[in-house]
């Protein structure tokens, strides 16, 4: 019993030639790392809730925060004309 060699692949047609694959050049695993540096920063800063360049707020006491006609008093917010229908 003698064994046949294996086919020859067959021949692409005509009308479709091969086609080079783009490569990934340097230039794009540098953006890639630029990227994911900046995304990965964003994300960093927004988890702990830090605020690049505004100074610390300070906490206004609660004897000023509802006193009478003082800091942003109940009908600051909810008197008057509110829009809408």
């Amino acid at each position: 019993m003698t064994t046949e060699p294996p086919a020859p692949p067959a021949p692409r047609p005509p009308d479709r030639p091969p086609v080079a694959r783009p490569r990934f050049t340097t230039g794009a695993a540098v953006f890639a790392v630029i990227g994911t540096l900046i995304a990965g920063g964003y994300t960093a800063l927004a988890f702990t809730g830090h605020e690049p360049g505004s100074p610390q707020r300070d906490e206004i006491p609660a004897s000023v925060r509802s006193s009478p006609g003082g800091y942003r008093t109940y009908h600051f917010w909810h008197s008057g004309y509110h829009g809408g229908k």
